[in-house]
């Protein structure tokens, strides 16, 4: 099969960093790819000799709108090819990984697929503009995105090389290092700060380096709850605990109970106390609880019931632990 060769206009504008904008663009690309798509032949593969690219930056779907596609390709089939490349004598797959783990669901035996010669440059960017761009990616996938894209402008293989870049250019912005040190600072500030203005709805290196970057550091259970749908400043507040079981049942209360981010940050300090304090909150919690259990037991047998005055009262103060209860 003759090379498709997907980006020789943007490649032609991307020779020189004078012209970022160009080579990030990744809507010129999706267009691009699209055209492309529609003008190739419809090839039929048997899902399970596909493997899975690891450039494709989502690694968590929604089980139900999974379900939900998995039912719609078994009634009326698969609509749209998948988008392959040849590997090593079978075949990788770029786009199209939600309708190949459907058609496996379902044992389907073939499904339409697009071949294309791709470089790994070119499979990478692919799967970048197929998914960048998606509302339903997490901060995770998108943060993870975002620093494939850099890399492949900046014709990088390794993200680890891309996460040390951009911290040197924060670095310099913020007068830390000299501005020798990372070489090709502003070529690269303008190519990264262009990069992010188009594809994270205008964040700057600033708020990705101190905000997005952090979340592949975090534990994994925390980055877990992240790809599951935990917002991610809660999570960055709940991985501040050290302690591995307590931070699990923080983590666990606050998605099952659905906790503010100002009950975490509250419940963070109580948890991060040195154990003599965290003993005297225990000792005071205990103590009001004890409280509590003592004056309910004397008002059941208390005549209060019986005297409309302090009835009033009663009615007053149980409307405020109501109250208080709500709040929580």
């Amino acid at each position: 099969m003759a090379r498709n060769d997907l980006y020789r206009q943007l490649d032609a504008n991307a020779a020189s960093l004078s012209a970022p904008l160009e080579a990030a663009d990744i809507t010129e690309l999706k267009a691009e790819i699209v055209r492309l798509q529609q003008s190739q032949a419809t090839t039929r593969l048997d899902p399970n000799i596909i493997i899975r690219s690891t450039y494709q930056p989502r690694k968590y779907f929604d089980p139900v709108a999974q379900d939900t596609l998995t039912a719609n390709i078994r009634e009326f089939g698969i609509l749209q090819n998948l988008v392959v490349r040849p590997v090593n004598g079978g075949y990788e797959l770029v786009a199209g990984e939600r309708r190949l783990i459907s058609a496996k669901a379902n044992n389907l035996t073939e499904v339409p697929v697009a071949i294309f010669e791709l470089s790994d440059r070119d499979a990478r960017r692919w799967a970048i503009a197929e998914n960048i761009q998606r509302e339903d990616l997490n901060p995770i996938e998108e943060t993870l995105a975002i620093l494939n894209l850099i890399a492949i402008e900046l014709d990088i293989e390794s993200i680890d090389e891309v996460k040390s870049i951009l911290y040197n250019l924060d670095n310099t912005a913020k007068k830390k290092v000299t501005h020798n040190v990372v070489g090709n600072s502003d070529d690269r500030q303008l190519l990264v700060s262009q990069v992010l203005e188009i594809n994270t709805k205008g964040m700057t290196l600033q708020s990705f380096v101190s905000h997005r970057m952090p979340l592949l550091n975090l534990p994994g259970e925390v980055m877990g709850a992240i790809v599951r749908g935990l917002e991610y400043t809660k999570a960055r507040a709940i991985a501040k605990v050290e302690d591995e079981d307590l931070r699990a049942d923080l983590l666990r209360a606050a998605v099952e109970e659905r906790m503010p981010l100002s009950e975490i940050n509250k419940q963070v300090k109580i948890l991060k106390r040195d154990p003599e304090q965290k003993e005297q909150v225990n000792s005071e919690q205990q103590s009001l609880q004890l409280r509590y259990k003592q004056i309910s037991s004397k008002l059941q047998k208390s005549t209060i019931w019986e005297n409309p005055k302090k009835q009033k009262s009663l009615e007053k103060l149980l409307a405020q632990i109501e109250l208080l209860i709500e709040e929580y």
